[in-house]
C-alpha cells in the first residue's frame, strides 16, 4: 500500500514539474480573431472563385447555382482546412508558454481520465493537484482550438456537396447523417474549449492567464 502511494506521489510530482510554466497567453482571442476575419474571408473567396468557374461551364444557365455551390464549397472547405491549419501553427501555438512533454504523460489511464473530467467541469476540482490540472487544461485547450480552426472546412465541404446533390439515393441520406454527426462533434468541441477557458479563469491565482 505504501509502495502504491509512493508511486502515485512520484507520478504527480513529475506531472507538476512538467506543468510548471505552462500558460495560456490568449488562445481565446486568437480563435476569436480567426472566426471574425480569416474564416469568413476564406469561405467568401472560395464561393467567389467557385461561382466564377461555374460561369465558364457550358450550358451555365441550366446549372449555374448548383455548379457554383459545388465548386464554391469544395474550394471554401479546402481553403478553411489549409488556412485553419496554418493559423493554428502560426497564431495559436505561440499563445502558449509551453512545455514539449505532455503534462499527463506518466499518469495512469484512470488518473488522466480524472484530470480531463475535472478540467471540463465534470468532477470536483482536486486542489492538491491544481498545478497539474491547470497545465493539462492549457494543453487540452490549445488542441481543441486547433481542431476548431480546421474542422469547419469539412462541414462546409460536405454541406455544399449535399446541397448541390439533393436527396436522390441512400448515399445522399448517409451524407446528411454524417453532416449532422459532424455538427454535434463540432458543438461538443466548442463547448469543451469554452469549459477549459472557464477552468483557467476560475483557478487562476494571479489572473495571468488570458483564456479570452
Amino acid at each position: 500500500m505504501q509502495e502504491a502511494d509512493a508511486g502515485a506521489e512520484s507520478r504527480w510530482t513529475k506531472a507538476a514539474s512538467r506543468a510548471e510554466g505552462l500558460t495560456d497567453l490568449g488562445i481565446g482571442g486568437a480563435v476569436r480573431r480567426y472566426f471574425l476575419v480569416h474564416f469568413p474571408l476564406t469561405v467568401l473567396a472560395g464561393l467567389v472563385v467557385g461561382f466564377a468557374l461555374a460561369s465558364l461551364w457550358p450550358d451555365v444557365a441550366e446549372g449555374f447555382l448548383r455548379s457554383g455551390l459545388y465548386l464554391g464549397s469544395l474550394l471554401g472547405g479546402l481553403g478553411v482546412l489549409v488556412v485553419g491549419w496554418v493559423y493554428g501553427s502560426k497564431k495559436v501555438s505561440p499563445m502558449v508558454r509551453d512545455h514539449p512533454i505532455g503534462v499527463t504523460l506518466g499518469l495512469t489511464a484512470e488518473e488522466v481520465k480524472h484530470v480531463r473530467r475535472q478540467v471540463l467541469g465534470k468532477e470536483p476540482i482536486d486542489i492538491n493537484h491544481i498545478s497539474v490540472l491547470r497545465g493539462a487544461a492549457v494543453q487540452i485547450r490549445v488542441g481543441l482550438a486547433k481542431q476548431l480552426l480546421w474542422s469547419p472546412g469539412l462541414l462546409i465541404y460536405f454541406a455544399g456537396q449535399s446541397l448541390s446533390r439533393g436527396i436522390h439515393s441512400f448515399l445522399d441520406v448517409m451524407m446528411i447523417v454524417l453532416l449532422l454527426a459532424m455538427v454535434v462533434l463540432s458543438s461538443l468541441t466548442a463547448r469543451q474549449f469554452h469549459q477549459t477557458g472557464l477552468f483557467l479563469t476560475s483557478t487562476s491565482p494571479t489572473g495571468s492567464d488570458d483564456p479570452n
